[in-house]
């Protein structure tokens, strides 16, 4: 049992969800580094008691129980919910709808039998460099970042 604190009374996954959202917000507002604001994130995970979570918050403005109020705290930055990012038309060797840029995954896929055949035919290992040129040829300019982050929301 923790008793890091002046308060003994037990807390609940609501209030620890609470405190994690202030010690957000601070980080945010720039008054924490991302090392701490890990830390003490992780110490409200494992918070078992109020004063373990109002030991979190003795140096941060709002008091030691910001995490009561529902509202955001005085010159915290609250940011704006972000509008997906869309890849911009034409941002690659091939257009997005072109037949290439539709079936890039599939040829990727063949690159090292490619490069396997030719080596047999030709009797050079250079043919697997092949492998990593049409990676490069198929993939430059497709931000997969991108894509995966408008998949997410």
């Amino acid at each position: 049992m923790s008793m890091s604190g002046d308060s003994g009374e037990r807390i609940g996954n609501a209030e620890r969800d609470a405190a994690i959202s202030a010690l957000n917000r601070h980080w945010q507002a720039g008054r924490l580094d991302p090392a701490e604001h890990e830390r003490r994130t992780t110490a409200a995970y494992a918070a078992v008691t109020q004063g373990d979570l109002d030991a979190l918050f003795s140096d941060l403005p709002g008091g030691t129980r910001p995490y009561d109020a529902p509202a955001p705290l005085q010159g915290a930055v609250v940011s704006a919910p972000s509008t997906p990012i869309e890849p911009q038309k034409g941002s690659g060797l091939f257009p997005p709808d072109s037949w290439v840029a539709r079936h890039r995954d599939v040829l990727m896929g063949l690159a090292p039998f490619v490069a396997l055949v030719c080596f047999f035919v030709f009797k050079s290992w250079l043919w697997f460099l092949l492998i990593p040129a049409a990676g490069v040829i198929l993939y430059s300019g497709d931000d997969r970042r991108k894509r995966r982050r408008n998949d997410t929301g």
